[in-house]
């Protein structure tokens, strides 16, 4: 029996790489969306991080709230989530724009805070879908299955908390991340309740050896895509290679844009053209994002003919495969990038992963000792600011200051317009939000409040 966890963070900012949540709830279902657990923790900002106060707004969470002592640090949180998900796998992950959010967010909690396993939604028979994406497909291929509320421009707007209202689902706490998770099971289960055989379809996506085989079976298939702030639109076509790097990477070529055997006579330079150019005539996707591949129910006597030409071009289809790993250099993990950004700048050996898996249970004496013992600098790197964040009292007065002055040139930067939220950037936003009275001036007030007082640890002010 399927398992779901469906799940939701509000966090600091919209920054995967240099945010952190704030808030994880997640309700865990069978198949028939019985609940079998239900989880809502809150943690505290790690100190090197300002929250941006439209973060704190929008989540009604109050600033002071993000400092508590009594609540968990981000680290013994990252602990509780990495539990969690062992202690429910195999499950499929889902929420309302978790693939390109939450999962990144999610990602790099547990790698910042050394957890073993950043992929963790994605093993142990882990895998993911995305509501947001589900309700894309339905408005493409299933029009009024999900009703889409148009803005006062008269825009179609995807958001969950105009979404889930018009659909039926009162909800009055949006942006709470419990509530969220619940609004995201209920337009889960209108798709189930409305048009079982369509919802079957997408949540068969989840499976994404399942996919690869109807891709590299040349069924014409179709995938539904957003970009930007357009309309979602079914692609009809069909696979074209695997990249030779990422398995999980693959050519789709669209029927519209050429015919089949002007495409199979590309040679490299058109291939790369084809790839990069806009509109795209091969669209790199990828499997293990949850995009919607479903096969197509009326597929035309073009559209299988299509399909055959390139499933014979073994050629072709090789070369494409060579041809999509180049839209990236080759010494990208090697550039002298924050600590932040490199996540993905290869997997950790045994030895390491051994070592993460002893730092969870051992005192902050022998983590600082691990911290220490790891093979992958970034382990190192991130192990010794661990230490430095929630076991000051190990480290020197020579490194303690060295922290300081790293929070202060974070927050002070004015030149390289960074991710995270700097002094800069929040004294705009709290001008903003008191110029446009976005918020009661009373919390207006606890903010300017909150942030001089947080601000001045570092030797840090927002005159």
């Amino acid at each position: 029996m399927k398992r779901f966890i469906f799940y939701d963070f509000e966090t600091t900012g919209i920054s995967p790489k240099y945010d952190q949540p704030l808030q994880f709830a997640a309700i865990v279902t069978d198949e028939e969306f019985n609940t079998l657990e239900t989880i809502d923790i809150r943690c505290q900002i790690a100190p090197h991080i300002l929250p941006a106060p439209y973060a704190l707004l929008v989540t009604n969470i109050s600033p002071y709230q993000t400092t508590n002592s009594n609540l968990p640090t981000a680290f013994e949180f990252a602990q509780t989530l990495s539990e969690f998900v062992q202690k429910w796998q195999p499950a499929i992950w889902l929420g309302y724009n978790t693939i390109a959010f939450d999962e990144q967010m999610l990602r790099q909690l547990f790698y910042q805070n050394l957890q073993p396993s950043i992929y963790a939604t994605q093993m142990n028979g882990n895998s993911r879908l995305d509501v947001m994406k589900m309700v894309f497909a339905a408005h493409s291929l299933r029009p009024g299955l999900i009703k889409i509320p148009e803005t006062d421009t008269g825009k179609l707007s995807f958001k969950l908390d105009q979404i889930a209202p018009l659909n039926g689902f009162p909800h009055a706490n949006a942006h709470d991340a419990l509530a969220d998770v619940e609004a995201t099971i209920f337009i889960t289960k209108k798709f189930k309740d409305q048009d079982p055989a369509f919802y079957q379809k997408l949540i068969a996506t989840q499976d994404k050896d399942f996919v690869e085989s109807q891709l590299k079976s040349f069924q014409p298939m179709g995938v539904t895509l957003r970009f930007g702030g357009g309309l979602p639109k079914t692609y009809r076509g069909c696979y074209c290679g695997t990249s030779s790097r990422n398995k999980n990477e693959i050519g789709f070529v669209p029927f519209d844009g050429i015919s089949a055997q002007e495409l199979v006579g590309f040679n490299d330079t058109e291939i790369q053209e084809a790839i990069d150019q806009s509109p795209k005539i091969i669209r790199p996707l990828r499997l293990n994002n949850a995009e919607t591949f479903i096969a197509l129910e009326d597929p035309t006597p073009e559209e299988l003919e299509f399909c055959t030409i390139v499933s014979q071009s073994s050629e072709f289809i090789s070369r494409v495969g060579k041809i999509l790993p180049q839209r990236f250099k080759d010494d990208e993990t090697e550039l002298d990038l924050p600590i932040e950004e490199k996540i993905y700048g290869g997997f950790y050996s045994n030895h390491d992963q051994d070592l993460l898996r002893e730092f969870q249970t051992a005192d902050w004496n022998q983590r600082q000792d691990i911290a220490e013992r790891f093979e992958d600098k970034r382990l190192v790197q991130l192990g010794r600011r661990i230490i430095t964040f929630y076991a000051s009292h190990l480290i020197s007065d020579v490194q303690r200051e060295a922290f300081k002055r790293f929070v202060y040139e974070k927050w002070t930067n004015t030149d390289d317009k960074p991710d995270w939220t700097t002094i800069e950037t929040l004294k705009q936003d709290l001008a903003d939000m008191e110029g446009k009275q976005a918020a009661s001036s009373e919390y207006i007030k606890d903010l300017k409040e909150f942030y001089s007082e947080y601000l001045g640890r570092f030797g840090c002010d927002l005159s």
